[in-house]
């Protein structure tokens, strides 16, 4: 039975996430003679610092998907206390996707008078008024929707794998991810439910925040063509992090939508 839950109890919520969540795999652009596959390891983790493992986000659900466009699981995977791991093994030429395999979900808020801490819930906005006691109010509700991947490329590149999906927020390369280099630019853009997004909050942050007193976070907001431009200052890897909201015009079962992405991402030496 789906019950209400208290503020404590829920990790991941929106406007109250506290973890990034990441696939950062071994290689993001291997090589390999025709016909010999090659083996990928993967870390999935929640953590408040870039790359910091802290909470294993688990790698049982992660979704790959081919150079061709079909989808994979990983040959194994292992859950830990602090990490999940996945291998797989890449045997033809192009780019893959990985992902955490994502589900819509609803988060619903409200106050009972006299108190100052909210009450949450796990339902939609109609589920939880009709749960609500009598004494509550300013009952909002969200339909919250997460996005975790990362792209690795064996020899050619290819892009059957950026195909979009037409829902939520998306992320679709517009330079090729085997291309990001230090110092030069790249550029991404966001969409929509399909279209291009404007006004997406990026922020991008560079591995290494533990060995820096600041953290060096790169903030963008997407432009009517749902583009987004940087340029790594340094080799390296990256976290991406995208935000976008938007009201919804059937308010029944939710007031807005929440989408997010985590990106991963390597720029290389030039």
């Amino acid at each position: 039975m789906k019950r209400l839950i208290p503020l404590t109890a829920l990790l991941f919520l929106p406007l109250t996430q506290a973890h990034d969540r990441w696939i950062l795999p071994t290689h993001f652009n291997v090589s390999a003679e025709d016909g010999k596959g090659v083996w990928i390891s993967a870390d999935v983790s929640a953590s408040n610092q870039v790359f910091e493992v802290d909470k294993p986000f688990g790698a049982e659900d992660v979704l790959i998907v081919t150079p061709e466009g079909n989808t994979d699981r990983p040959s194994s995977s292992y859950r830990g206390s602090r990490r999940s791991v996945f291998d797989y093994q890449l045997t033809g030429e192009g780019t893959y996707r990985l992902e955490k395999e994502a589900k819509p979900r609803y988060f619903s808020r409200y106050k009972i008078k006299g108190q100052d801490t909210p009450v949450r819930s796990n339902l939609d906005k109609a589920a939880t008024r009709a749960a609500m006691p009598k004494d509550a109010v300013e009952l909002e509700s969200a339909l919250y929707f997460s996005r975790v991947e990362s792209y690795v490329t064996l020899n050619k590149p290819s892009d059957k794998a950026f195909a979009p999906k037409g829902e939520y927020l998306e992320l679709v390369p517009v330079t090729h991810p085997a291309d990001f280099v230090e110092g030069e630019p790249l550029s991404l853009k966001l969409l929509f439910n399909g279209k291009p997004a404007e006004g997406v909050k990026v922020n991008v942050v560079a591995d290494g925040t533990r060995y820096r007193n600041q953290i060096e976070e790169v903030s963008l907001v997407s432009d009517k063509a749902g583009l987004v431009q940087f340029t790594p200052a340094r080799a390296g890897r990256f976290l991406l992090h995208a935000e976008y909201e938007e009201a919804m015009k059937d308010t029944r079962l939710a007031d807005k939508t929440v989408s997010e992405i985590f990106l991963t991402f390597e720029a290389s030496l030039q």
